[in-house]
């Protein structure tokens, strides 16, 4: 796992970066789990005034963001992202590190599920292969009605992207009334396709 520290008008301390080290230690078991080992992480401090009303003029403290995200290069790839603010540091970075945890456990279920799915349907392959085969027979072809929830944005698309694992998402555009398909390229970054078509 390669880690890069970057700072923004803001140094990293050795503390820092031993703390952040410490815990991204314990995700290299979610990560094998989910048979990732080629893995490169970048985090992203930086600073800047609270914007909350509570706090006037010069009195505002200084809120720490950090921005994490793990670039997985095995096939399949994809980006983890995550980000937390905090007027403490450390628990900006205990708070991102939380959300990266729980990414990473909702990515090793899916690939286990994947994996199920694919020693199933290998299972049902090598037995239609052995089984003596009278007829070929048609694929048949299954209608599937599409369902879009609501309308969303396209930021909202492309989280729901991220988060359900799925390669393509057809949605509604919010402010269009538009549908688009917001899909995962294989580079891991994201594309939308207007249809130009309006929604039901």
């Amino acid at each position: 796992m390669n880690v890069e520290f970057i700072g923004k008008a803001v140094e990293w301390t050795d503390a820092m970066k031993s703390f952040v080290e410490g815990k991204l230690e314990r995700f290299s078991r979610l990560l094998k789990e989910a048979e990732e080992d080629q893995v490169e992480v970048v985090v992203t401090l930086s600073t800047s005034r609270a914007k909350h009303k509570d706090y006037a003029g010069e009195s505002r403290p200084t809120v720490f963001r950090v921005d994490l995200d793990i670039y997985l290069k095995t096939s399949g790839g994809g980006v983890i992202h995550a980000w937390e603010e905090d007027v403490d540091v450390f628990s900006a970075l205990d708070k991102v590190l939380d959300e990266v945890e729980r990414q990473l456990i909702k990515l090793k279920q899916r690939r286990l599920e994947q994996r199920r799915i694919g020693h199933k349907i290998k299972e049902e392959l090598i037995g239609s292969i052995t089984a003596p085969s009278r007829e070929v027979e048609r694929p048949t072809i299954i209608e599937e009605e599409l369902v879009i929830e609501k309308p969303m944005s396209e930021e909202d698309a492309v989280f729901e992207l991220q988060e359900s694992g799925v390669f393509f998402l057809p949605f509604v555009d919010a402010k269009t009334g538009e549908l688009k398909i917001a899909y995962r390229k294989r580079s891991g970054s994201f594309g939308i396709i207007n249809t130009r078509c309006k929604g039901a």
